[in-house]
C-alpha cells in the first residue's frame, strides 16, 4: 500500500476547532495535525488533546495577524504599531524589510511554547505558507528542523515553479526530511473529495503526498478570526465521506503520520 498523511491544520485556534481535530484523529479521519500556539486557545486544547491520549503534534508557525509570543518590541520589523503581526499582504509587501534575526527568534519562541506545554514536537509546517515568502526565512525553518530532527511540510511546491529552484537548493543541502505533494482545495473554497481524488492521480507515490484539510466547529471567536468557517464543517464531511467510501483501502492507500515520511534524496 501507498503511504498519505491526512492532516488538518490550526489546531488550537479556537477550542471547538480542537475538539473537532480530536475527534477526527481518534476516529481515524485524519493522520497529523499542528498546533497554533500563538492562539490564546492554545494551552487549553494542549490539555485537551493529551487528556485524550494524543501526544504529539507539528507546529504551524505563524508570522502574520496573531499576536506574536516574543515581546513586540523584540521584534519591531515584523509587527504593526499595536504590536500584532503584520497580515500576509503587509509582509509580501515588507518582504525585504524583514530582519531575519528577528524571524529566527518568535519561530524559536513559538517552538519553546509548544514544547512546555509538555506536547511532543512532530513536524513543522507554515500558516498561510508563510516559510516560504522568502528564501531566507526558508532557511531558518530547515534550520529549526534540523536542529530539532523533525520532518517539514513540503510547502514550496505551491510556489510558482520559476521560484521553487532557490528553495529545493537550500532543502537539498540540508539533511531535513519532507513530505511529498501537497493537497489542497482547488475547485472552491473548501476540500472536496473530487479535489482529492483527482489529484492523487498526478502524484509521484515515492515519498508521501499531504492532503492539507481544515477541519473546526463553528464558534463566534472563529469567525473573527479566521476566513475559514463554515469550510471547516465541510472538510469533516469530505473526511468522513471517503472513509464511509472506504476510499482509502480500495485505492491502495493507507493513512500515516509524519514519523514514516520519504527521504531527502541527495
Amino acid at each position: 500500500m501507498q503511504s498519505i498523511i491526512v492532516e488538518s491544520d490550526d489546531f488550537g485556534m479556537t477550542i471547538p476547532i480542537s475538539r473537532a481535530i480530536i475527534l477526527a484523529l481518534k476516529r481515524g479521519l485524519l493522520s497529523a495535525t499542528n498546533a497554533q500556539v500563538t492562539s490564546p486557545d492554545f494551552a487549553a486544547s494542549a490539555v485537551l488533546a493529551q487528556q485524550m491520549g494524543i501526544q504529539g503534534m507539528g507546529l504551524h508557525l505563524v508570522l502574520d495577524k496573531d499576536v506574536p509570543i516574543c515581546d513586540p518590541q523584540n521584534i519591531p520589523s515584523l509587527v504593526t504599531t499595536a504590536g500584532r503581526l503584520m497580515c500576509y499582504a503587509n509582509l509580501q509587501a515588507r518582504e525585504q524589510e524583514l530582519d531575519i534575526n528577528e524571524v529566527r527568534r518568535e519561530f524559536q519562541a513559538q517552538i519553546d511554547c509548544f514544547l512546555a506545554s509538555g506536547l511532543k514536537l512532530t513536524h513543522l509546517t507554515s500558516h498561510h505558507f508563510v516559510a516560504t515568502l522568502t528564501p531566507a526565512i526558508y532557511a531558518v525553518v530547515l534550520e529549526l528542523a534540523q536542529t530539532y530532527q523533525v520532518p517539514l511540510r513540503h510547502e514550496v511546491t505551491k510556489l510558482p515553479l520559476k521560484q521553487q529552484a532557490a528553495y529545493q537548493d537550500l532543502w537539498q543541502k540540508s539533511t531535513v526530511k519532507t513530505t511529498g505533494a501537497l493537497i489542497t482545495a482547488q475547485q472552491g473554497p473548501y476540500l472536496t473529495p473530487a479535489d482529492i481524488q483527482q489529484q492523487l492521480l498526478l502524484v509521484d507515490q515515492t515519498v508521501p503526498p499531504v492532503i492539507l484539510s481544515h477541519v473546526g466547529y463553528l464558534s463566534s471567536t472563529l469567525r473573527q478570526k479566521s476566513s475559514l468557517t463554515t469550510n471547516r464543517l465541510v472538510e469533516l464531511e469530505t473526511l468522513k465521506t471517503l472513509q464511509a467510501m472506504a476510499y482509502w483501502q480500495r485505492n491502495n492507500w493507507q493513512l500515516i503520520d509524519y514519523s514514516v515520511i520519504g527521504v531527502n534524496d541527495r
